[in-house]
Formats: C-alpha cells, sequence, structure tokens
C-alpha cells in the first residue's frame, strides 16, 4: 500500500536541513529568534496562540502572524539564511508538535496518553490504538515537545512544578515529570491529552449512537427539565458529554448558570446554543489564599444570588461542592451534576458520604432522597458509551442504603464487529406519584405523565 504523505514529517525534515547548515553562533541567533518571536505571540495573540495547538485555522493565523512579524524586522533574521527558510523554521518551531501533531490533528482521536517516548495510544473512534509510530526518539525530545506544548498556556514543565494539569478550550494537557529532571514518575515524563468536541452532542445525535433509545430520549424531554439530576460512572464514560446535551431540552430562553473547575462544557461557545443568550459560565480560581479561592462550593453559592433557573455542576468531587450542590436543590433550583461513582445505587451512596458531616447524615440522606429525582449512570463499553441505567431515589435506610426504583435498564446482547455495544433500553418500573406531581407542577401534559406511570409489557425498545 502506497504510503500516505504527511505535511508534518516534510516539515521536520525542512527544519533539520535548515539548522544542520547553520554554525553554533547561527543555531544560537536562531534559538533567540524563535523565543523572540513565542514571546510576541504569547502576549500578543495568547487566545489564537493557545488554539493552535489543536485548531488547524488558529495554527494557520498564527503562521501568518509570524510571517507579518518576522519579514520586517532585520535584527531577526540570519546573514546567509534565506527570509523564508527562517520563517518556515520559526514556524515549525513554534507551532508543530513533532511526531503526535498527527493524533492532535485528527478529529476522530479524543485522547493521547503518552507512557514513555516509544509508547503512545491514542483513542480513535472509541477504540484504544497502541501507536509506537507515534513515538519519541529519546526522553529529551518528549519533555522539550511537552513543554513547547505548555509555552501557549503559560506553563512549564520543572523540578518545582512536576506535575501540570492545564486547560484551554478544547483540550487538557495532564504531565507528569520523569524522576530524572527532578519529577515523581519513575520510568519516563508521562502525559495525557484530552481533546474536546467543538460542538455539543444533541439527543438525538446519543440516540444514534446508540447512548440512549428513542424512548429515554423521550422519557428525558419530558422529565430533566423538572428534576435534580445526577449523572454517575467512571472516567471517560461520557458523562460530561450527556451533561452538556441536557439544555437542549430547555427553553431558549433559560436562566442558566454553568459551573465548573476548568472551560470544559463552554455552552455560550457552542453552535447548539447559538440562540441560548441566558447562559452565565462560571469558573474555579485557585488562590494560595483559602479567603480569595473560589472552588465549586463557593461558586455554587455565588451562583444562588444569580437568580438561577437551572445549575449546572461539571463534577462533584468533594464535600464542600456536594453540601452546596444540595443547599442548591432544597432552595428549589434544579441542579444537575457528574460524580464519579460504580453504580447507579453507589452513586446515592456516596452523594450522601460526600455532603454528609459524619454527624447527621440520615437527617442529609432523607434531604437528598425529597431532593433528588434521578441518578443516570454511563458506562464506556468497548467502543460505546451507554446510558445503563436511569433510577429514580426514593429514599434511604438509615443513609447507607438507598432505596432505588429502576425506571431503564440496558440489556446488552453483543458486540459488532466494529466494536460496538448491540443491545436495548426497556421500561422496568414507572416513575412514582411523588414525581409525577412534580412534572404536573411544572406543567408537563398529563398525557405525557400518563406514559411514564404505566408499564408498556412489550418491554424492549
Amino acid at each position: 500500500m502506497v504510503r500516505a504523505f504527511n505535511p508534518y514529517e516534510h516539515s521536520s525534515r525542512q527544519k533539520v536541513d535548515i539548522i544542520k547548515d547553520l554554525d553554533i553562533s547561527l543555531t544560537e541567533n536562531l534559538h533567540n529568534a524563535v523565543n523572540k518571536v513565542r514571546t510576541y505571540l504569547r502576549d500578543e495573540y495568547s487566545q489564537a496562540f493557545a488554539q493552535s495547538v489543536i485548531d488547524y485555522s488558529a495554527r494557520e493565523k498564527m503562521k501568518t502572524i509570524i510571517t507579518e512579524y518576522v519579514t520586517p524586522r532585520k535584527e531577526l533574521q540570519i546573514q546567509g539564511v534565506p527570509l523564508d527558510s527562517m520563517i518556515k523554521t520559526i514556524q515549525q518551531e513554534i507551532l508543530y508538535f513533532g511526531p503526535i501533531q498527527q493524533a492532535l490533528d485528527d478529529p476522530a482521536v479524543t485522547n493521547i496518553d503518552i507512557n514513555s517516548p516509544r509508547d503512545v495510544f491514542v483513542e480513535r473512534d472509541g477504540e484504544e490504538e497502541y501507536r509506537p509510530d507515534l513515538g519519541f526518539r529519546d526522553e529529551d525530545h518528549l519533555y522539550n515537545v511537552i513543554n513547547k506544548m505548555l509555552i501557549p498556556l503559560g506553563k512549564t514543565l520543572t523540578a518545582n512544578e512536576p506535575h501540570i494539569d492545564s486547560l484551554f478550550e478544547n483540550f487538557r494537557i495532564c504531565a507528569v515529570l520523569h524522576a530524572e529532571k527532578g519529577g515523581i514518575a519513575t520510568e519516563s515524563t508521562v502525559v495525557s491529552i484530552r481533546k474536546f468536541s467543538e460542538d455539543t452532542v444533541s439527543p438525538e445525535q446519543l440516540v444514534g449512537y446508540g447512548t440512549i433509545s428513542k424512548e429515554v430520549d423521550e422519557f428525558f424531554r419530558d422529565v430533566i427539565p423538572s428534576s435534580n439530576v445526577i449523572i454517575a460512572g467512571a472516567t471517560n464514560s461520557g458523562k460530561t458529554t450527556t451533561l452538556v446535551s441536557f439544555p437542549l431540552y430547555f427553553p431558549e430562553n433559560t436562566r442558566l448558570i454553568t459551573i465548573e473547575d476548568s472551560p470544559e462544557m463552554m455552552l455560550r461557545r457552542k453552535k447548539a446554543y447559538c440562540h441560548y443568550r441566558n447562559i452565565v459560565p462560571l469558573q474555579t480560581k485557585h488562590h494560595e489564599n483559602p479567603e480569595k479561592r473560589y472552588d465549586i462550593a463557593k461558586l455554587t453559592k455565588v451562583s444562588l444570588r444569580m437568580r438561577p433557573w437551572k445549575i449546572i455542576v461539571g463534577e462533584v468531587r468533594d464535600g464542600n461542592a456536594a453540601r452546596q450542590a444540595h443547599e442548591a436543590m432544597n432552595t428549589g433550583h434544579n441542579c444537575y451534576l457528574t460524580l464519579h461513582a460504580s453504580s447507579a445505587q453507589n452513586a446515592a451512596t456516596r452523594i450522601v458520604q460526600l455532603a454528609g458531616d459524619g454527624y447527621n447524615d440520615e437527617a442529609i440522606a432523607a434531604q437528598l432522597a425529597d431532593t433528588v429525582d434521578l441518578i443516570i449512570f454511563q458506562q464506556k463499553i468497548k467502543k460505546s458509551r451507554v446510558i445503563t441505567e436511569v433510577i429514580e431515589l426514593i429514599g434511604y435506610e438509615g443513609a447507607k442504603h438507598p432505596i432505588c426504583s429502576t425506571i431503564f435498564e440496558y440489556i446488552q446482547t453483543g458486540i459488532n464487529n466494529n466494536g460496538y455495544s448491540i443491545g436495548f433500553h426497556r421500561m422496568v418500573h414507572p416513575i412514582s406519584k411523588e414525581l409525577a406531581t412534580k412534572l404536573r407542577i411544572s406543567l408537563v401534559p398529563d398525557e405525557n405523565i400518563q406514559r411514564w406511570t404505566t408499564i408498556d409489557t412489550e418491554g424492549a425498545v
């Protein structure tokens, strides 16, 4: 098979040839020129510069800016080196990231994990792939490329900061420095890069992907706008993707406050929400002084003073955040959040553990039973991400034993040749009279409510 031409590999060869022809002093001059241009981009075009890491159009814009910046500045040019070669070298050095550039530019790739210079894994179309062809020459090559990626974000991986978790718009980089360089990773510098979708996956698309069925979508359309909902699951199970689709069930003028520790949801920038102008995004802010720190809990408290109709909390990780989310539900605001858990039942237990104080847990459990309506559990099954349980939280026995009613469950029947789960969702139990009353108060049509208070004896959907 003929191997496809890779322009980035060609560009890399160009860079090596140019530098190879220069003596030491000229190479140092080139290095200084690169640093000056990089500083200029970071100071004057920080947002577009950071976007250029995985955004082709932003990268093309940066290339134009570099050309326009270098061309009239004689002090950046090197005698004996053609100007166009000089500019291409600077562009290559600043904007391209070695062997993983191909994966960064591939829209089908959502995750890149680098365990060592030669051990690179990508998740492409939902499937994990071992890609040694994307490997680095050695530890220094890996270290230099990763630091180059961090520079637009204003970060550098050093012994003083051996772990960096940095996010900018459509991607997140988590890097851990090798112990030999003063870090905490024993074998090699380790990197995980997660790319986020530029747009929201709609409920209709979730049906098409098999995440939910048409019936579950119709159930969500009737119930989600009036309910308090927890989406639970493991890392990379698709919780946030599902969460971000929920506001599409709301009227466009809904006043919605989003709260997260990194700008992952970004609803106002999604095409699907271009007509939703009443969205207010809030993001955590770290500060060494706890009084000046704004964590999930503090932002949730702030949001209650902003006349919210709905509150979406990206992820609840600690007790303070859980308690504030609980308080938001108690004050009559619909709240939607994600939680790491091993099952829907486990999520019902965990939210009490997080929101409780160890002394009044039974009272807190009783309050949560009154406020939390649905717990949705999502799993990654091979290449599929599927909602496998939708339960109604009925109550608790004490604080440790939730009483739940399964409304929908997913029945898996196999895996197809492409690695996707085959199965169907079926309705197991009707909603409670209490939830039906809540829907009625929210003016959900009676015929819609009636549909969820009875069971189709045919079962499968």
